[in-house]
């Protein structure tokens, strides 16, 4: 057969594995596939450069990573045969799904067949028309029988019918086929025998596999062929569960040989007699090891066969080896296969050949290891550990080092260790079995080729000294296997490897347990271990009793105790004879090891084994019938029955484990109705209808009389109607709704079409890759046809939402994390499936699946017009919603600010790469999204905190009343003026709405409205979208946004529900390219805008942990790097003016922006306590450390202090200036860039840019102290600074000097004008105001020396230090000139120009000559750089002085003053002044000095930190991010009023800044946190709900849904967002009045209510009804007062008034425990975690409990009075009493630690009645009997 491909295809045989028969496992090159699919043909001489042993680990069917560029594929070899024209499924009428039209067509299908029936029996034996046998729908067209699919009709784009596996090519060979098809390489078998938690935790995967089974046998009868008989080793599956079968039956004759039985009995008593080829077995042991391969993957073990083969070994008619090689091939272990390569035990240490076995009642693992070492793997539990005793019994390492001798060493390298060592690999065989703690493997018995190396360094494998050669040792070896020293113990050894010691108490007790069945995985695999028997293995009978078929003759019988004592009688006196005792007088003495019931109980427990694991008994004889084949209804019934019995299988996984893939469809159906009749409640509930219906497996016995004589080809046919009045089953009746034989979930057809539609656009694009296109346009297709898979499963998600439960959101997730994988898919799945998806998993499970897949989207490496998207508030709020805040802030915090640096932003340029073919491509596949609504934005939205519809009395505003300076003031609003646009309707039928959505990018922030919708505008908090249009500020859902651009609009006319077009980007493009530099739209645009929205959303203490800081440490790395020091020009004045602008100053700039509006929320003291420290940081750090990242850090530093300045106040300022400015920042940032003792890994660059920033913040300061306090507070700076160019000019001016003397007086003389072209000066006129030319100084003088400063040399990081270390002042002579070298280049003329001209303007002349000593110096050196631009720049140049504004210069009178602590600038007249050439250069600093300073606005003074909050603030932002505990300082931060009584139950959202309160004023209201006034202040409520008509004791909200059920007594669920009562449950009829509720937790939407006769009622707040009830007590336990539900929703506890307490399994309700818990009436039960709950009573005890040992429970002490309420924060709790106590407890044991306070009357007034914490803002919500509720922290 292999020749035959070979000959066909040109695959060569080494390249083919032989997985039967006719079906082989091909490995080829994707160009060698691509080159058959496309041209027919193959390549002629394929380059194939891959080692055999390579070849084998990719052939090898556990192998699931294939390196490119290699496939599997599967070559299928059939005989050839004529097809009529097959149906086309497509054409058969759909049965109805309506239950009139069902009955119509059930009707009509009954009456067909009853007169079938009675035609066939009574009339002439015709059967009827085909026109009057339309019922059948072509079932009975064709009598002469169905026939195999025509396998060409499933070529690779031929067809698209999911299900069936497409084939790549057909070639024809003679009379057969050769067909290749793609390779799949799970089964059914792979998942219940390697992963059955896949199907031991769920019902609705194997009732979906069922589902699609069902479906592809409707497809292939629809062609007019058979199924065939269906198991679970041919129906095949892909990772994500999807079933697949082949378009080639294998198995068609087969069926036709099993029913052309030979009707003579067989009889077995015989080996050769036996199915089993025993011959060909015996033959294994001395073949060579390619023909064992063979031969053992050709095993073929029946059922029937199965209990003579454990006859024949336990009677010693089958040896050890082939009966431990057929168990290997029953557990599906393959020759070859690394991870499942079969296994023998090591039966001896090699020490003798006698000598040294191998103990077999342990496992090998456990003798290496130890009892120690396995106890601690078994008994240590942790997250990431399971307990287990044996990993596996052989890895694939231990098979490389096995067979190292015969494996190339890139294959050990690659699977062993990286580098080759030849002595790590055990040099003997008694070092290798020492060694391993696995098991032996078959070749050390059979193979003696495995101990010759074919490496040169790594000699053979020695053997024992008792060997003369390979052969003798593979003999001798085998022998002892087959010893009876072996055979007494290979029961064991078997039990240990495939029997009953693999699982339960038995594997526990002798260590046995194995990771492979006790780790649950949930993927898919094809190997692993597999328990063949559950009962223990009958014993080998021994040799000396099988061999004698008698018992043993008794030996004579001679007392021995007596004989000496005759002899001694006879030798004292002979004449006196002494009578002798007869053997009857005395005991038999029988062998030692002679038993005579060993037979009689090797045959019982041989038949026992049998019974019990067999469900049959060993059988001796067999008969056998042929039969022939019926019509095409007997071959549909044989592929129902066989559907059945596969169903059966699924579920009985336990029972038919050791199955082969042999097994006929009769040994199958005689099995499970064995199984059937022993124990019919086996069956699971979900398959008893089929069982029944189908199978007949009730009513069996007749069926199996009558198996073998069968004369059809179904197991046995169906009455015409049957028990429920249904024609004979079909697929498609099975599939039917209203039949429901299958109890199939109402999704699944929904979910199995959306599956189908994705598997056909992958099949499209499987299609294209296979094309001879141009890649580019194969890659345009690909990627547009994979974004549509994103809008098939949005479709199905919005239409099935909350109907396919926990267990059908597991089957459609693989599918959904598939496209987040996906690169081309990412960003649209995250948009428009993720809040979908996270809704029905729940917060937690969100995170574990999806939060990897995000973030990775976050950090792509090349980010797209796209990527904007997900940086926008709109899904920023779904991540909020979905992930929780915590896990938002701690993982995408840092990812928005380092967008906001730049970091993520897109390149411009890639966006038009051949975007001509993508809108020819994009405009035949146009199709839109949109953004699911997120309710909870509503309730969250910081600046938007309204909540909808408020009552008439409060208004849609809040209300503030604070003391604010001294007087009372109202605040006509918490929020901002911009952002009080009403919400909208959040109960509107979505199906009705009109929703706004997105047209394309170019609207998702348009530049022209960007400062207004996007900075001003809060997003609308239903939709969630886009501003698409300027103009139109109002953002209602019922408002649809025009596109920008014509064909945008037209895109979101056409469809229902407008949104994103597949040509966004290029739409983008298009658009963008029109703007300006300033006006393209970037990442860092809309992050910026996200961050603002997140500080107001946040709150001060997370803003500033989680925004602020990480924007300051960003600060720096916006410097860090060569690329970010080149200067660049500001022509569109987009930035801060600065002395000199670089790069980084344009990735800074969004950075400083977020900075400015943080301060502007929250006031100038976040400035002064965490921005300004932050600086002096950076500056103190690179004193310490002169790192790359210490001098960005210096950068950085200046620039953000420059930056906050006019954000102080100017008593502030006064108040930092000297000790903080000038001491910690800017005097050591001098001495650093002026020293040479300093080595800047950057160099003079960095000099420079550091030098100009200093400018910048000196010169800042200086306008805005004015004249006067700028020469009192800075004149030491100004010193510091030009004493720099000392330095490097100081002896060089003065040789100068004092040479130029006689020279100066000469050219004046001579030039009596004294002005020459190499002369100039700088001096200010004090009446003209102008500079004119004064002292002259000669110039060449100075440019031999500094000819580089017009051009400067970057420095590269390649050519900087690379070890950060310390700079030390000593160095070589050539480190000196270097430093020297670099502080010349430095301070040049350029930087002197830079700086003179600014303190110039904020020290005035007259105040430099007299305080710089070296001022002619600095002039010289402007002089000199204004004539060297000149030259350079004269064309470019205006002739003319330009203008700039600067300051007049000083007088008498002084401009500025300081009075008291505060700056007064007196308002002095300014004139413009005219500057020369000199001012040519647009590098020098101009400001106007009301740039300097910043007024805050008037709508954010509000939430400015002071009093209380700053010092909160404060406190929080010192505390280190380790310090856990929750410290209570009681400052009272903020008073909510509108309660007029006492407050019974608070809820706080997730999101922090909102909470929920229910009061004995028969009133819910709602509330917004956020900060405001000094502590002191008062605010009213967002909403109020008052339909409750009793005092509400309990309230829960359920993300999930966002609904709120409040509860009176009776319970009422309404939605928050818009005020409306959905459902009111009062407590008339059935409805009885409730005590006490809770929600379950997330994902569920039930919430459970205890009712006044202890009952548990869960409520289904999707539908607004009571699902069903559980009873909580047998005994009259009084009124339940608390409920908990664990966190992983296993268990829920019930405290009673009595003190009782019960515990109730949630998933049945059964009832656990109850006990006394209390002396007292339990007050509150809550669940600390899975296992651990706390509960309080009235006797003055707070209890912990397990809920595994409710018996020992701790005790957390410390209050003396009852604890009526707590709560959990981190591991510690939080308690309160009547007393007005808080308590804290460190932890939950008896070890916990306690500390308590007394609520000051100051802080708290009234008694404490309810709590509840803001964990990651530490603080608690206090609710007292007065109906007021503080926030305390």
């Amino acid at each position: 057969m292999a020749d035959t491909i070979f000959e066909s295809f040109g695959i060569p045989t080494k390249f083919l594995k032989q997985l039967s028969t006719t079906k082989f496992l091909g490995l080829v090159t994707e160009p060698w596939l691509l080159l058959l699919v496309q041209k027919g043909r193959c390549p002629d001489d394929p380059d194939l450069n891959i080692s055999d042993s390579e070849i084998e680990g990719l052939l090898a069917e556990s192998n699931t990573q294939i390196p490119q560029p290699w496939v599997r594929i599967v070559i299928k070899i059939k005989e050839q045969c004529t097809h009529r024209e097959q149906n086309d499924p497509s054409e058969q009428n759909a049965m109805p799904h309506t239950l009139h039209g069902h009955l119509d067509s059930v009707h009509q299908r009954v009456y067909l067949d009853m007169w079938h029936s009675v035609f066939c029996m009574y009339g002439e034996g015709k059967l009827p028309t085909t026109t009057s046998l339309q019922g059948f729908q072509n079932l009975t067209k064709f009598q002469e029988g169905m026939q195999d699919l025509n396998v060409s009709r499933f070529l690779l784009g031929e067809s698209c019918t999911p299900g069936i596996i497409p084939v790549y090519a057909v070639k024809e060979k003679g009379d057969s086929l050769i067909v290749i098809e793609k390779y799949i390489p799970h089964t059914i078998h792979s998942i219940l025998a390697y992963s059955p938690a896949i199907i031991n935790l769920s019902v609705a995967k194997p009732l979906f596999l069922l589902y699609q089974i069902l479906k592809i046998m409707v497809v292939v009868h629809g062609h007019s062929a058979r199924v065939g008989d269906l198991s679970i080793h041919n129906v095949l599956v892909d990772s994500n569960l999807w079933v697949y079968k082949s378009a080639v039956s294998m198995d068609r004759h087969t069926t036709e040989i099993a029913l052309n039985r030979n009707e003579s009995s067989t009889n077995v008593d015989t080996v050769t007699n036996s199915r089993i080829d025993v011959t060909l077995l015996e033959k294994i042991e001395y073949i060579e090891p390619p023909q064992l391969q063979q031969h053992y993957n050709q095993l073929s073990v029946e059922l029937r066969d199965l209990p003579a083969l454990v006859d024949l070994w336990v009677n010693r008619k089958l040896s050890n080896f082939n009966y431990l090689m057929i168990l290997n091939h029953l557990a599906g272990r393959r020759l070859g296969d690394p991870n499942h390569h079969p296994v023998l035990p090591w039966v001896m240490d090699f020490s003798g050949p006698d000598t040294g076995l191998r103990d077999l009642t342990v496992s090998k693992f456990r003798l290496n290891k130890g009892d120690h070492q396995l106890d601690l793997t078994f008994q240590t539990f942790s997250s990431d550990h399971i307990p287990h005793h044996v990993p596996d019994v052989l890895s694939d390492i231990t098979y490389y080092v096995y067979k190292a001798r015969q494996t190339p060493k890139s294959t050990l390298c690659k699977y062993v260790r990286s580098k080759w060592v030849p002595n790590e690999y055990p040099h003997s065989m008694q070092r290798m079995q020492e060694w391993t703690p696995d098991e032996c493997i078959p070749e050390f018995f059979t193979d003696t080729t495995i101990f010759t190396s074919i490496h040169e360094d790594l000699p053979d494998l020695e053997l024992p000294n008792w060997c003369q050669s390979a052969e003798d040792f593979v003999r001798r070896h085998l022998e002892v296997l087959e010893s009876d020293s072996v055979s007494e113990d290979l029961h064991h050894w078997i039990d240990l490897t495939f029997g009953y010691k693999l699982s339960g108490s038995a594997a526990v007790q002798c260590k046995n347990v194995n990771l492979r069945l006790v780790d649950n995985h949930m993927g898919v695999m094809n190997h692993g271990v597999v328990q063949l028997f559950t009962e223990p293995h009958p014993h080998r009978i021994p040799s000396y009793t099988s061999i004698q078929p008698t018992p043993p003759r008794l030996p004579k019988n001679m007392f021995i105790p007596s004989l000496p004592e005759l002899q001694e009688e006879n030798n004292t006196d002979r004449g006196q004879i002494k009578q002798i005792k007869g053997p009857e007088s005395d005991r038999i003495t029988l062998p030692k090891m002679y038993d005579p019931l060993a037979d009689l109980n090797q045959l019982e427990a041989s038949f026992l084994f049998s019974s019990k694991t067999f469900k049959q008994m060993p059988k001796k004889t067999e008969q056998e019938a042929a039969l022939g084949l019926d019509c095409v209804m007997d071959a549909v019934w044989r592929d129902v029955q066989s559907f059945a019995c596969l169903a059966c299988e699924i579920f009985l996984k336990d029972q038919v484990q050791f199955q082969d893939r042999s097994w006929s469809l009769d040994d199958r159906f005689t099995y499970l109705c064995q199984v059937y009749r022993e124990n019919p409640s086996v069956m699971p509930r979900c398959i008893v209808s089929l069982v029944q219906e189908v199978l007949y497996l009730h009513k069996s016995k007749s069926a199996l009389e009558n198996l073998t004589t069968r004369p059809h080809l179904c197991l046995f046919r169906y009455p015409t109607v049957n028990s429920r009045g249904l024609p004979p089953p079909t697929p498609a009746l099975l599939l039917h709704p209203f039949v429901n034989l299958v109890p199939f979930p109402a999704y699944f057809p929904q979910l199995y079409e959306c599956i189908c539609n994705l598997k056909h656009k992958e099949q499209e694009i499987e299609q294209i890759r296979w094309k001879n296109n141009n890649l580019m346009e194969k890659d345009k297709l690909i990627k547009v046809i994979s974004r549509e898979k994103v809008t098939i499963l949005q479709h199905f998600l919005e239409e099935n939402q909350g109907c396919y439960g926990e267990e059908g959101i597991e089957l459609v997730l693989p599918y959904v994390q598939d496209l987040f994988g996906q690169e081309d898919t990412a960003v649209q799945a995250a948009w428009s499936l993720f809040n979908l998806i996270g809704q029905e998993l729940g917060q937690k499970e969100t995170s574990r699946i999806f939060l990897p897949y995000l973030v990775r989207i976050f950090n792509v490496e090349q980010s797209t017009p796209k990527h904007m998207k997900i940086y926008h508030r709109s899904f920023l709020v779904q991540l909020l919603v979905r992930l929780g805040l915590s896990v938002f802030l701690h993982n995408f915090s840092t990812l928005l600010v380092e967008a906001v640096a730049g970091y993520r932003d897109y390149v411009f340029e890639d966006l038009y790469v051949d975007s001509g073919y993508t809108n020819n491509v994009e405009s035949q596949r146009e199709s839109v999204q949109e953004l699911p609504p997120v309710k909870e934005e509503c309730a969250s939205d910081d600046d938007s905190q309204s909540y909808e519809d408020t009552a008439p009395e409060e208004g849609s505003e809040d209300e503030f009343v604070g003391d604010y300076d001294g007087g009372q003031m109202e605040s006509g609003s918490v929020e901002d003026e911009e952002d009080a646009e009403q919400m909208s309707d959040m109960s509107q039928d979505e199906d009705s709405a009109d929703k706004t959505s997105i047209h394309s990018l170019s609207g998702l922030i348009d530049p022209t409205q960007r400062e207004e919708s996007v900075s001003d505008l809060e997003e609308d908090t239903h939709s969630l979208q886009f501003q698409d249009d300027g103009e139109d500020r109002d953002i209602s859902p019922q408002h649809n946004y025009a596109a920008t651009d014509t064909r945008g609009a037209q895109s979101a006319n056409s469809t229902k529900a407008s949104g994103m077009v597949r040509s966004e980007t290029d739409e983008f493009a298009r658009t963008m390219s029109e703007k300006s530099e300033s006006e393209v739209v970037n990442i860092k645009d809309v992050a910026t805008e996200s961050i603002k929205w997140l500080s107001r959303r946040l709150g001060c203490v997370l803003t500033a942990k989680y925004l602020s800081r990480n924007l300051i440490r960003m600060l720096t790395l916006c410097y860090l790097g060569d690329e970010q020091l080149i200067t660049i020009t500001d022509s569109e004045k987009r930035f801060s003016k600065t002395s000199r602008l670089v790069f980084g100053d344009r990735n800074a700039h969004r950075v400083l922006e977020c900075l400015s509006e943080i301060s502007q929320l929250y006031g100038q003291q976040v400035v002064l306590l965490q921005y300004i420290p932050c600086t002096v940081d950076m500056v103190t750090l690179a004193k310490k450390r002169l790192t790359q990242k210490g001098e960005a850090g210096l950068i950085s530093a200046l620039v953000l202090m420059r930056h906050v300045l006019p954000l102080i106040s100017d008593t502030s300022l006064m108040d930092i200036l000297q000790e903080t400015i000038i001491k910690e920042v800017l005097g050591p940032t001098i001495k650093l860039v002026s020293s040479p003792s300093y080595h800047f890994p950057g160099g003079s660059t960095i000099r420079t840019v550091i030098c100009h920033k200093l400018v910048d913040v000196v010169y800042v300061i200086g306008l805005r102290l004015g004249f006067e306090m700028t020469r009192n507070q800075m004149t030491g700076v100004l010193k510091d600074f030009f004493s720099s160019f000392n330095q490097v000019y100081g002896q060089q001016m003065l040789r100068s000097e004092s040479s130029q003397s006689l020279s100066d007086n000469k050219q004046g003389a001579g030039n009596p004008a004294g002005s020459s072209d190499d002369y100039c000066n700088i001096k200010i006129d004090s009446h003209t105001n102008e500079y004119r030319i004064g002292t002259p100084v000669s110039i060449q003088s100075l440019d031999s020396h500094h000819s580089s400063w017009t051009v400067r040399k970057s420095h590269s990081l390649a050519h900087n230090h690379t070890e950060d270390k310390e700079d030390s002042p000593e160095g070589t002579v050539k480190d000196v000139e270097k430093m020297k070298q670099e502080l010349a280049d430095v301070f040049n003329p350029e930087l002197a120009m830079a700086s003179y001209i600014p303190f110039l303007r904020i020290f005035g002349n007259t105040h430099m000559e007299q305080f710089l000593p070296n001022e002619d110096l600095i002039r010289q050196l402007c002089t000199q750089y204004d004539v060297n631009v000149g030259q350079v720049d004269h064309s470019s140049e205006p002739t003319s002085p330009t203008e700039e504004y600067i300051p007049p210069p000083p007088s008498e009178q002084s401009a500025a003053g300081l009075v008291g602590n505060k700056i007064e600038v007196a308002n002095i007249q300014t004139d413009l002044i005219r500057f020369g050439p000199i001012h040519r250069s647009s590098r020098i600093l101009t400001l106007d000095p009301d740039e300097t300073k910043c007024e805050y606005k008037e709508r954010h003074k509000q939430r400015h930190l002071k009093g209380n909050w700053l010092a909160y603030w404060e406190h929080e932002l010192g505390l280190s991010e380790r310090d856990s505990m929750f410290n209570f300082k009681q400052i009272k931060l903020q008073t909510f009023e509108g309660h007029t009584s006492s407050i019974r139950a608070l809820v706080a959202l997730d999101n922090e800044n909102s909470f929920i309160s229910a009061s004995k004023d028969k009133t819910v209201r709602l509330w917004s946190i956020r900060s405001f006034g000094d502590g002191s202040g008062r605010c009213k409520c967002q909403e109020t709900y008052r339909e409750h008509k009793k005092s509400i004791f309990s309230i829960v909200y359920l993300d999930s849904v966002q609904l709120v059920a409040s509860c009176d007594s009776a319970v009422r669920i309404w939605d928050p967002f818009v005020n409306r009562t959905l459902r009111q449950l009062d407590t008339n009829g059935s409805n009885q009045p409730i005590t006490a509720m809770t929600s379950l937790p997330a994902p569920s939407t039930m919430v459970v209510t205890a009712t006044n006769e202890s009952v548990l009622r869960y409520l289904d707040m999707r539908t607004a009804g009571y699902a069903h009830e559980f009873k909580t007590s047998t005994t009259s336990a009084g009124l339940i007062r608390s409920l908990t539900v664990s966190p992983d929703n296993s268990w829920i506890a019930i405290g009673f008034s009595s003190g009782l307490m019960s515990l109730l399994d949630q998933r049945t309700g059964y009832l656990m425990a109850t006990w006394k818990g209390h002396e007292g009436e339990i007050l509150q039960v809550k669940a600390f975690n899975k296992n651990t709950f706390v509960s309080t009573s009235f006797d003055n005890t707070m209890k912990v409990w397990n809920s595994e040992d409710i018996k020992d429970a701790c005790i957390l002490k410390g209050h003396t009075e009852p604890a009526h309420c707590f709560t959990f924060f981190r591991d510690q709790v939080i308690s309160a009493t009547t007393g007005n106590r808080i308590g804290v407890h460190s932890s939950v044991d008896a070890q916990a630690s306690f500390t308590s306070a007394k609520l000051r009357s100051d802080t708290f007034k009234g008694v404490l009645t309810s709590l509840a914490v803001l964990p990651l803002n530490r603080t608690l919500l206090l609710g007292a009997d007065n109906g007021s509720i503080r926030l305390l922290c």
